[in-house]
């Protein structure tokens, strides 16, 4: 299926493709590939200040009121340039946490749009987890990879409640403090992954991603 790409996406992936030349130069390359713990690189503020982050997000969560096409095209555009960082998890964990109905949007969106909160998602393998009697979740369970897990302060994973043909599968987002985040080896020098294991760590009705 093709993408419609009209002159605002070709004008915006040359407008993120000139602050990619002047951000990102080859020496933040090597120290992003020679660094024994990877971090958020130097340009993240000014990646932030561009508004790049928030391009999908609602101008009610602190962002531009655009789709994830126009994301796509920033994506392409730092691609290009191999431009380490958790941009990718971040807006991936921040467009789920917006599909949702609840509380986590007002809570976490502003902060995922204004580069304040860095985020990731768990796309395989899942959680397990016991709902209790106030709606609360019970969750525990292993899941890895996750990129830019290591780097993450949100974590958008996956829960498997009950077994057979009574199983619901939901998300939740849950704060990095909770979990225990280990880095494990990557193919991409550039960003990490990491593997999270959570232990009876409760989840508050209003962090079910509906």
């Amino acid at each position: 299926m093709a993408i419609g790409l009209g002159e605002e996406h070709r004008a915006l992936h040359e407008s993120v493709t000139g602050w990619a030349a002047r951000n990102i130069p080859p020496e933040v390359l090597r120290a992003a590939v020679q660094a024994s713990q990877e971090s958020r690189p130097a340009f993240w503020g000014s990646l932030a200040a561009q508004g790049l982050l928030g391009l999908h997000l609602p101008e009610e969560y602190g962002g531009s009121g655009y789709s994830l096409l126009e994301t796509t095209v920033v994506v392409e555009a730092l691609g290009e340039r191999v431009a380490p960082g958790p941009f990718l998890p971040t807006v991936l964990a921040s467009a789920v946490i917006l599909a949702s109905d609840g509380k986590a949007r007002a809570e976490l969106l502003p902060g995922l749009a204004d580069g304040t909160l860095t985020g990731a998602v768990a796309p395989t393998g899942s959680l397990t987890g016991a709902r209790e009697k106030d709606g609360t979740l019970t969750v525990g369970g292993v899941v890895e990879p996750v990129l830019g897990g290591s780097l993450a302060d949100v974590l958008v994973l996956p829960v498997t409640l009950g077994e057979g043909v009574g199983e619901e599968r939901l998300w939740v987002a849950v704060d990095a403090s909770t979990v225990a985040v280990t880095p494990i080896r990557a193919l991409d020098l550039t960003r990490g992954v990491a593997r999270i294991e959570a232990e009876a760590v409760e989840v508050l009705p209003g962090r079910v991603l509906d």
